[in-house]
């Protein structure tokens, strides 16, 4: 076979600059035979070659949610305290802690790429004896490469309860009476932490098919380089869960302080947090890969190439998105509070704090670009040549999110309290301390390049 041009090898192996199979298909296009070789052989005239499946999956799972948590601390009901120069309490909410949030994924470095596919080499194909005319049929098969990494800590369901309860009673003679308060809830479904180093499933080659020539008269060839694939797939979420604290007063509770304080029926403290957790990936790279390698010599009859199918698909989805926060510190309905030298609430809201903020996302560079084609180079042949580059693509889907979730606070003030105080404050049904953030998260991402890629690249001849 006559030698290609030094600008043409020069294409070529720039081309395929990361395919080590490069210098092999060199060597047999150096050492194929001239066009016009002749001579007969024993061996079978014909020569048909699949390259079957190659195939590379990867697949890290890794998952650290937060499960359900619930705490209870409600106050009773019917109950009923006597204090005798000291405090008393009767039906008050306690103190509730939940927590759900996602745990802690720390990987290093995930290499899954760097592959080739289906290696495929001919020597020259001649007409036997007999005069049959070579034929020779090559199909590079399937080389694929599949890479998921989906990693979860993603915050549960947390619910907390410290209401106050109902129809208490609670006198205090020279000391405080609280009657049906709500306590102290704390609700915690927080997105928890990941953490990545690089991720690297580019760098592949797709089916590499190098032939001799083939020869006689009537000789034919036909190859088709297959199917090359390399999909990668990175999914990563540290959504904030859903939290529910509750710390309401109570109904119906009758607090009397003589010479003290007097509650009944007011809200407590509720604490709801529900906010993204934190992603933080190293560089992406599913890029820089050749598709389909085919060297073909030359010969005396017609050839029919067909670079075949070469496709990277590329899809990062992140989210560390605010989740659902619900704080309740309603005051009761129907409470009653009296206070001689002292101050009295009845059904007032306490305090409600909820959060449901977007977490923060933080990416190197996600390249996947710098692809090239299919790549034909085909000998001189006497006969007609029919060359199809085939299909080369590059799909690349990112999807990031830290968006603010649904935070909802309420601290109102009960229906039908009545407060009276003798020389102190008297406070009935007002609303409380409110509270709500579902603000959106923070996303920062180095560069992102899925172009500088090369479509097929077809040499003929000189």
């Amino acid at each position: 076979m006559t030698q290609p041009t030094t600008t043409a090898t020069t294409r070529l192996l720039r081309a395929v600059r990361l395919v080590p199979a490069a210098l092999l298909l060199a060597g047999v296009l150096h050492g194929s035979p001239a066009v016009g070789a002749t001579g007969c052989h024993l061996a079978p005239a014909s020569l048909a070659v699949n390259g079957g499946v190659s195939r590379n999956v990867t697949t890290v799972t890794a998952t650290a949610n937060g499960g359900t948590a619930l705490s209870n601390a409600n106050g009773g009901d019917d109950n009923v305290a006597v204090a005798l120069l000291g405090n008393a309490r009767a039906g008050n909410g306690g103190t509730a802690d939940a927590r759900a949030n996602g745990g802690m994924i720390d990987l290093d470095d995930i290499n899954s790429g760097n592959n080739t596919g289906n290696v495929i080499r001919a020597g020259a194909v001649k007409p036997n004896c007999s005069g049959q005319p070579s034929r020779l049929f090559i199909n590079g098969g399937t080389s694929r490469n599949a890479t998921t990494v989906t990693l979860n800590a993603n915050g549960g369901q947390a619910q907390a309860n410290a209401n106050g309860g109902d129809d208490n009673v609670a006198i205090g003679l020279l000391g405080n009476a609280r009657a049906g308060n709500g306590g102290t809830a704390t609700a915690r479904a927080n997105g928890g932490t990941i953490e990545v180093g690089d991720i690297n499933s580019g760098g592949n080659v797709g089916n590499v098919i190098s032939t001799g020539g083939f020869f006689g008269a009537g000789s034919t060839a036909s190859i088709n380089g297959g199917t090359s694939r390399n999909e990668t797939t990175v999914t990563l979420s540290a959504n904030g869960g859903q939290a529910l604290a509750n710390a309401n007063g109570g109904d119906d509770n009758l607090a009397i302080g003589i010479l003290g304080n007097a509650e009944a029926g007011n809200g407590g403290t509720a604490n709801a947090q529900a906010n993204g957790g934190s992603i933080e990936v190293g560089d992406i790279n599913s890029g820089n890969n050749v598709g389909n390698v085919l060297a073909v010599g030359g010969g005396s009859g017609p050839v029919n190439v067909n670079g075949g199918t070469s496709s990277n698909v590329t899809t990062v989805d992140l989210s560390a998105n605010g989740g659902t926060a619900t704080s309740n510190a309603n005051g009761g309905d129907g409470n009653a509070a009296g206070a001689l030298g002292g101050n009295a609430e009845a059904g007032n809201g306490g305090t409600a704090s909820s959060q449901a903020n977007g977490g923060t996302i933080e990416v190197g560079d996600i390249n996947s670009g710098g692809n090239v084609g299919n790549q034909i180079q085909v000998g001189n042949s006497s006969g007609p040549v029919n060359v199809n580059g085939g299909t080369s693509s590059n799909e690349t889907t990112i999807n990031l999110s830290a968006n603010g979730g649904t935070a909802a606070s309420n601290a109102n003030g009960g229906d039908d309290n009545v407060a009276v105080g003798l020389g102190g404050n008297a406070e009935a049904g007002n609303g409380g301390t409110a509270s709500s953030q579902a603000n959106g998260g923070s996303i920062e991402v180095g560069d992102l390049n899925s172009g500088n890629n090369t479509g097929n690249v077809i040499e003929v001849g000189n």
